[in-house]
């Protein structure tokens, strides 16, 4: 029985450590909106169409937002200006994990995705200035499939500073914003290629994930139950 249990509880953290879904904090959904806006999502720059598509890229609902970029068009973006409270700075987890699809092959030379968050520190400056954080998730080159991307919101550029190597909560602040902190006014998915050739991805479930080190506690807490009921 206590094998049993213990098995239970590693195979149960593995799970969880594995698929990045336990405690998961929904930030979009991409089930709201309308069928051209899903979540508050619009183009941003020429090239660019965003619609909500139903079931395909689906991994949880029923829809997803499909980001289709035209030949021609080199770094286009998906843009809402809607933020939910759950962006207010700061932020306890400032990695963002999306579910995204591609239904064909990128045929370019590169093809990445990334994420934009765009702020103001109004009456200074208005909505506009922009903090761009990487490391970016690289599309070209794989097969059709839905996969996970990550995106860690650490080691942007400062708009109001130019100071590297900044942080979500570095540069926002949900306060007076001042010199060197923006209000969070847009977040925005942007797509970056190399060349002419068109480009398609699906986005669906923008989350945030419990960091693995407190998967790993919550493993290590039902051990030590274990070992203290055998005592």
């Amino acid at each position: 029985m206590r094998n049993g249990l213990l098995s239970a509880v590693v195979a149960t953290a593995l799970v969880l450590l594995c698929s990045g879904t336990a405690g998961a904090q929904l930030i979009y959904g991409m089930e709201g909106g309308t069928p051209t806006s899903p979540d508050g999502f619009g183009p941003n720059g020429g090239g660019v169409t965003i619609a909500q598509s139903p079931v395909v890229g689906a991994t949880q609902g029923t829809n997803s937002m499909s980001v289709t970029v035209v030949t021609g068009a080199t770094f286009v973006g998906a843009l809402t200006s809607n933020l939910p409270a759950n962006l207010t700075p700061p932020l306890p987890n400032q990695t963002i994990t999306f579910d995204y699809t591609l239904t064909a092959p990128f045929t370019g030379g590169f093809e990445v995705l990334g994420i934009t968050m765009f702020g103001s520190n109004a009456p200074l400056s208005q909505f506009g200035l922009q903090a761009q954080f990487a490391p970016l998730v690289h599309l070209e080159g794989k097969a059709p499939g839905t996969y996970t991307g990550q995106i860690a919101l650490t080691g942007a550029t400062n708009p109001l500073t130019f100071t590297t190597n900044q942080s979500y909560n570095d540069i926002f602040t949900s306060g007076t914003p001042d010199a060197s902190h923006l209000n969070p006014s847009g977040f925005e998915f942007f797509l970056n290629k190399s060349n002419d050739a068109p480009g398609l991805v699906y986005i669906d479930n923008v989350r945030f994930v419990p960091e693995p080190a407190s998967l790993s506690a919550l493993a290590l807490g039902g051990l030590a139950l274990i070992r203290r009921r055998r005592a």
